[in-house]
């Protein structure tokens, strides 16, 4: 009998688990495709994909308040670093498999490497 007790004890425990690493692995999906300032359109993202030490597209195009993601396809750590002495805007090191956000809010033509592959440039423009 004791025996039953703790396989039913431990298939309690390992469900409970299973469920605790759904919720954090996976969240609802709410405000992440949302606008914060428009209620109910989904807020528009423009991807640049980091894949062979380059930005793809080079050249990316946005109206001030939306956002752009770049996704870091490659086998190595990226940055997407605007240019100048006080950069705009600067990721941090982007991990492989890894995204970085930035919402554009200031019109511009912004110049940008990765700090680690000066080689790889591109260029966000914000209308």
């Amino acid at each position: 009998m004791h025996g039953k007790w703790r396989l039913a004890l431990t298939t309690l425990v390992l469900l409970a688990a299973l469920a605790l690493i759904g919720a954090v692995e996976f969240p609802p999906h709410r405000s992440a495709s949302r606008s914060t300032n428009s209620g109910n359109s989904p807020a528009k993202i423009a991807t640049v994909v980091i894949h062979g030490f380059k930005f793809e597209p080079a050249t990316v195009t946005v109206h001030a308040g939306e956002t752009v993601e770049w996704k870091n396809d490659g086998i190595v750590p990226h940055t997407v670093t605007a240019n100048g002495e006080r950069p705009a805007f600067d990721s941090g090191s982007i991990n492989p498999g890894s995204t970085w956000r930035y919402v554009a809010r200031t019109k511009g033509t912004y110049n940008y490497t990765c700090a680690y592959h000066p080689n790889m440039i591109g260029k966000l423009i914000v209308q």
